[in-house]
């Protein structure tokens, strides 16, 4: 077994370690700024977006990126609300202010979801 993974019996369900939750948290985050910043393409993200998510991503990089290249995250707050759904802040930098991100991810069939997104 891998070291951090979780052992869980089959009728268990329960939020998944603080860990999981921050680094499922970090890798989400991480790549909605790639896309914001143009750094990344939508299309190799999309697979974990709800429509609207994924609306709203198409919409704010049709025309150009929301967020300077030079952006970067400062913190990543990850707080398991229950066993499948995981509410995130960033702190972003830009190079001439600091804006914040939010994101909802949930477990649904296939894995976990982004489901809702906002930029501050």
């Amino acid at each position: 077994m891998r070291e951090g993974t979780t052992v869980l019996a089959d009728n268990e369900n329960r939020t998944p370690p603080s860990y999981s939750a921050s680094a499922l948290a970090h890798g989400a985050a991480r790549s909605m700024v790639e896309v914001l910043t143009g750094r990344r393409p939508l299309h190799q993200i999309r697979r974990w977006l709800s429509r609207p998510v994924a609306g709203l991503l198409t919409t704010l990089t049709r025309r150009e990126t929301p967020l300077d290249f030079r952006t970067r995250m400062n913190s990543v707050h990850a707080c398991p609300t229950n066993s499948s759904t995981v509410e995130v802040c960033v702190i972003i930098h830009e190079p001439n202010r600091h804006r914040a991100m939010t994101l909802r991810l949930e477990r649904l069939d296939a894995g976990w979801w982004c489901t809702l997104l906002s930029l501050l």
